[in-house]
């Protein structure tokens, strides 16, 4: 007898082992369990927390300091800028890092002291007439749509010089060379550079070409591809050749222009010109 209970201790002692082994392992699961979900909501609290700063941060927006009426101009005697939560406001709210392009301008309607003012409330303060002006005789104006990269991460200033180089389809046909075109115009910035708040992202950019340069920029366009190469306007802009290997120079064409004439062909070893 005394056998038989030794015999079935001892058997149901490995039982005990393995039981008291899972109930360690699901305590463990659960306190991995529960710092999960305490880790999880601690996050969202600090994300919770970071949008309601962000909403609540101030904003600086341009207001009139007095009481303006409709038509009357602008100047740094009756503006202001004014602290708001960013929730408050939104992208028809002039900022106040651009309030000198308010100077100038017209009021649309009566404006109230302290009311924010928005784009909608300005008349343009842009002279278009005064921009068609500043093109040189015998010169255009053509935009481009700008990306990062034509915009040189958005640091492209009106006043700049650029090289463009046009090639065709897949990298296939004539490349040419537009050398020293002058940047006339960064969206609609045209006497002065845009604010810093502006500068990282650009829209479109304006350069000044011949028409000759303008019908090969536009083929380029539609065609084929155009990249920007941004040059220093004191560098003197006569083309210097880019010697190419032989097997280029019988693969590809290439044209430099300056100012609207063709300034130099690359010859090729079958004898046609570029």
């Amino acid at each position: 007898m005394f056998f038989w209970k030794r015999k079935k201790g001892s058997s149901s002692s490995p039982e005990s082992g393995n039981r008291k082994s899972k109930e360690l392992f699901l305590l463990l699961a659960g306190l991995a369990l529960t710092l999960a979900a305490i880790f999880l909501a601690r996050q969202r609290i600090i994300a919770a927390e970071r949008d309601i700063h962000r909403k609540a941060a101030p904003l600086d927006i341009v207001v009139p300091s007095v009481s303006i009426p409709a038509g009357s101009v602008f100047t740094e005697k009756n503006l202001a800028k004014k602290s708001v939560p960013a929730s408050g406001t939104s992208s028809r709210n002039v900022p106040a890092a651009e309030y000198e392009l308010l100077v100038g301008a017209r009021a649309r309607g009566n404006l109230a002291a302290g009311e924010p003012i928005l784009w909608t409330d300005v008349e343009e303060p842009f002279d278009p007439e005064r921009f068609s002006q500043t093109i040189p005789a015998g010169r255009r104006a053509i935009t481009f749509e700008a990306t990062m990269s034509s915009s040189f991460a958005g640091l492209i200033r009106p006043g700049d010089s650029v090289d463009l180089l046009c090639e065709g389809d897949a990298g296939k046909g004539i490349r040419t060379w537009i050398q020293a075109i002058t940047v006339i115009s960064v969206d609609r910035h045209f006497s002065r550079a845009p604010s810093k708040e502006e500068s990282r992202e650009v829209s479109t950019v304006t350069v000044s070409v011949t028409p000759e340069e303008g019908r090969l920029l536009a083929s380029a366009a539609r065609e084929g591809r155009i990249h920007w190469f941004l040059r220093n306007p004191d560098e003197p802009s006569k083309a210097r050749a880019t010697f190419m290997s032989k097997t280029k120079q019988a693969e590809e064409k290439i044209e430099i222009w300056k100012a609207g004439v063709q300034e130099l062909r690359i010859p090729f070893p079958s004898g046609e010109s570029g």
